[in-house]
């Protein structure tokens, strides 16, 4: 006759396993895909332990002409949310990723948004606004609006968002997430605020390879003055019409980011007898990015 009964070990263990997979898939965190590392800040800062993170773009890579790796792309079939924030590469690869994940939820974390366009001027006089040609020129919207911390709030709200309605069970987690990363954003604000106000600054231009910061000096009264337009470096007309700029605003800092080429910028420092200083607007510490962000420009406008 068959032995039909269970080892009580065999069977002990069956059942530990059992329930360990059961907790594991009822604890599964929300896969989210976003498109640069802040983005990565905001969605951990929200969610905690109920989200699992995926960033497309390195905090090293150009976001405007990056390709993802064949994992990377893996990793987005596997996601259950994609956060946009209008980066260029998004244009080209969200349409991708939905094909290859049907099921994938597009949202735009810039809604309510009103973007300005990304401009290069230089300020010819008292009342004049002038493109290095004589005419300012516009262009692309400008992405970049994690470098404000107001516009910030508003990304920071439209995730929260996001996620409730992928995972309504912990919507109260995700509102208090929020609480705590708003009451972050206003101390970022708080202590950019004193840091660039500390003491009277000398000037309120600034020479930086990528407009990327022109959010981020909207909000402080500050002017950014691009060395790269539309992804073209200046041709020798137009780079010297900046040498000229920064000399008669008595600029001596040009700054660079560390995603981008930087032999402009370094000929222009040259040229003036300055120097080249790095700023990150991808650094995934959004807090800490932005406080150094502040610091480097309060101390060449001081």
């Amino acid at each position: 006759m068959t032995n039909n009964k269970i080892n009580p070990l065999i069977y002990r263990f069956l059942t530990l396993f059992l329930l360990a997979f059961s907790s594991a898939s009822w604890a599964d965190p929300l896969r989210v895909a976003v498109s640069i590392p802040p983005q990565k800040y905001f969605v951990e800062a929200i969610g905690g332990a109920h989200v699992a993170v995926t960033v497309l773009v390195p905090p090293t890579a150009e976001p405007e002409n990056y390709e993802p790796s064949p994992k990377q792309v893996l990793a987005l079939a596997n996601s259950a949310l994609f956060l946009g924030i209008g980066v260029p590469i998004e244009r080209a690869w969200i349409p991708r990723f939905k094909a290859a994940n049907p099921q994938l939820v597009v949202v735009d974390t810039t809604r309510g948004i009103d973007k300005m366009p990304m401009v290069r001027h230089l300020h010819g006089g008292d009342h004049e606004h002038e493109h290095p040609s004589s005419a300012v020129a516009k262009v692309a919207l400008d992405p970049h609006v994690w470098l404000s911390p107001v516009l910030a709030r508003i990304v920071a709200m439209n995730t929260r968002d996001a996620l409730i309605a992928a995972d309504p069970a912990h919507a109260a987690d995700f509102r208090q997430g929020y609480a705590r990363l708003a009451r972050t954003i206003d101390q970022v604000d708080e202590k950019i605020l004193s840091t660039l106000t500390e003491h009277p600054l000398k000037q309120t231009e600034f020479i930086v390879f990528h407009p990327a910061f022109g959010y981020f000096a909207a909000a402080y009264g500050l002017t950014q003055v691009p060395i790269e337009l539309e992804g073209k470096e200046p041709g020798p007309k137009q780079l010297a019409e900046l040498i000229e700029f920064a000399k008669k605003k008595h600029i001596t800092v040009i700054f660079i980011e560390p995603q981008f080429a930087q032999k402009a910028a370094h000929t222009i420092a040259q040229s003036i007898g300055g120097a080249v200083a790095t700023i990150d607007p991808l650094q995934e510490n959004w807090p800490a990015g932005m406080e150094a962000i502040a610091a480097a420009l309060a101390q060449a406008l001081h």
